[in-house]
């Protein structure tokens, strides 16, 4: 084993034999990560990503809820969740899912779109891809920034992977559940409201009083248009906020509270469950690596 895989977590031993996720991010690329998952028993809540999540099917099955659909992503198949697409996770067939992962900002995808003149960044219809060259391509990705390999060498990979996967298979079809532009006026506020201040203590009576519509219909519409009750929202963006303030080196029960949860205890259950893995190897092994 490397000195870079000890350095990110892999085989180490606090880790469970079952469930274990390993984070490395490319200082070059704000936002871009790669994963490399091994799950049995982990099932991720429903939950969204700000920009494009890529999964590479190694050993096992995958079954994930996108946009109210069921997909099984099988080995040498390519799973693949859009900005803002409200999705689950977990293992369908084989004693152990393993897959590896790739965080793609929306910047990335409209670089490349706009390198290609294509517009804006692209969109993808189906959540499960079979396409062997662009699964190669996205694996040298994703070795690229688990290797720590110069910047200049990072970025060509990067161009042409994401490359292949838009012209293969990109469009410019969102899904529905994307934005919440056909809901009422009221659920757009509350929604963001929720988005100013999930770090407050807010509450359901607060936030129907500030959009002068009552609490139960409020919660109703909300998810109807949203997916997700306001509290799963709340609680993802509290996630999403801890998750920036480890990787900025924030001790795990300075971000909870920062982030609104109660304390570390409560980050730490919420964390697991979206992410994968504890806040705090999440901090040890998402830190940037020595990159040239």
């Amino acid at each position: 084993m490397s000195d870079l895989a000890h350095a990110n977590g892999l085989g180490d031993a606090r880790q469970t034999p079952s469930d274990s996720v390993t984070f490395w991010r490319d200082p070059g690329c704000e936002g871009l990560e790669a994963a490399a998952a091994r799950f049995r028993n982990h099932s991720f809540k429903p939950h969204t990503h700000d920009g494009l999540m890529i999964g590479l099917i190694d050993t096992g099955a995958k079954s994930f809820m996108r946009e109210r659909r069921r997909f099984i992503a099988e080995p040498g198949s390519i799973s693949i969740v859009n900005a803002g697409d409200l999705h689950t996770g977990s293992r369908a067939e084989g004693e152990q899912l393993r897959y590896r992962a790739l965080y793609i900002p929306i910047s990335v995808l409209s670089d490349v779109a706009g390198a290609e003149g294509s517009g804006a960044a692209p969109g993808f219809r189906s959540g499960v891809l079979h396409d062997r060259r662009v699964f190669a391509a996205l694996g040298r990705m994703h070795a690229s920034i688990v290797g720590g390999t110069s910047r200049l060498r990072r970025e060509d990979v990067r161009f042409e992977a994401v490359r292949a996967l838009a012209r293969g298979h990109g469009s410019s079809w969102k899904p529905r559940d994307q934005s919440i532009a056909e809901a009422s006026r009221q659920v757009r506020a509350a929604y963001a409201m929720i988005r100013a201040r999930f770090t407050e203590n807010l509450s359901v009576f607060d936030i129907a009083a500030a959009v002068h519509v009552s609490p139960y219909h409020l919660m109703r519409q909300f998810r109807r248009h949203v997916g997700i009750p306001m509290h799963t929202l709340q609680t993802q963006l509290r996630v999403q906020l801890a998750r920036t303030l480890l990787q900025q080196g924030l001790p795990a029960s300075q971000a909870a509270l920062d982030a609104g949860f109660a304390d570390q205890s409560h980050l730490s259950k919420r964390f697991k469950e979206l992410v994968g893995t504890s806040p705090v190897h999440y901090q040890r092994n998402a830190s940037a690596s020595s990159f040239t």
